[in-house]
Formats: structure tokens, sequence, C-alpha cells
């Protein structure tokens, strides 16, 4: 199983065809848990505990998580037109309704889900 899977358009011809800023962030208004994310994100480096900054491209998102009554950044913007989310790591509650708004983003958009090496997901 891919660690990241990406919301991508693609032609009949297999060419990218990119997601713009605006159209994404348009699709985030139709959901209640989800919102755009301010700022950089930090995450801790578990070997060197080392915070690593990762910028906020303007198109970063985060799903609200009831369980932990947190907003937690699941979606990254690229400028190259896709957007990148960690891929479910098992069938716990969380994992698959984020893979279940990323579902309906895509199809929001009229793309589709890619692993890594560019396959289309299920």
């Amino acid at each position: 199983m891919p660690s990241t899977l990406h919301i991508m358009r693609k032609a009949p011809s297999g060419e990218r065809r990119p997601i713009g800023l605006p159209e994404w962030k348009s699709a985030l208004d139709h959901y209640e848990d989800l919102r755009l994310a301010h700022g950089d994100a930090e995450k801790l480096n578990p070997v060197t505990h080392a915070i690593i900054s990762l910028p906020n491209r303007g198109g970063d998102a985060e799903i609200w998580r009831p369980d932990c009554q947190e907003w937690l950044r699941v979606f990254w913007y690229s400028p190259e037109g896709y957007i990148s989310f960690p891929a479910p790591e098992s069938d716990h509650k969380e994992h698959l309704h984020r893979l279940s708004l990323a579902r309906s983003l895509a199809l929001r958009l009229d793309a589709k889900i890619y692993d890594d090496e560019g396959n289309e997901t299920d």
C-alpha cells in the first residue's frame, strides 16, 4: 500500500490537467468538516527530534477529528495542480472517513485518486 495518494485530473491522453487553487478552495467549501489550513505545517522528526516545517502553498486543508477534538492537516495542495494526502493505514474509522472525503472531493473536481506511480486507485 502506498503511503501517499493524490487527487489528480488527467486528460484522455494521460496528460495531467491541473486543478486550480480557486477551484480547490471552492470544493472545500462544500464540507463542514474540512477547512483551509493557515500557516505552515510542522512535524517532529522521530529520530532527531528536530521540528520540520512543511510550507503551505495556500491550499492545504484540515479535517475535523471529533475523536481528539482537533483540526488536523491531511490535504496538501501542490502548485502543479494536484492534492496529496496520506493513504489509509488501516480500516480505522478516521482513516476511512479521510479516504471517503478524498473520493468525494475528486468526484466534485472531475478528478481521480492515483498512487505515487500514477496508477488509479479505487
